[in-house]
């Protein structure tokens, strides 16, 4: 068996690989944070989670989007 030689990254790799996590994080805070606020549903002043509707369709689809977005934001 031969030993294998590791060899180190450049510096420059090093910077390379650093800017391309940064990017990553960058967008993925982004991401999460539209999740985040889509969850709350705190962008918009509307009665459309008090007021007392029967639209089961709509409320079950908001609640599977919810619940959707809630586990993107677990992953992230």
């Amino acid at each position: 068996m031969a030993a294998e030689t590791k060899n180190r990254y450049s510096d420059a790799e090093l910077d390379e690989f650093r800017v391309l996590i940064n990017e990553k994080i960058k967008k993925a805070k982004e991401q999460l944070e539209l999740i985040e606020s889509a969850y709350k549903n705190d962008s918009n002043n509307g009665t459309d989670d008090t007021s007392p509707t029967f639209k089961a369709f709509d409320e079950g689809s908001e609640v599977m989007s919810k619940e959707t977005a809630s586990q993107l934001a677990i992953r992230q």
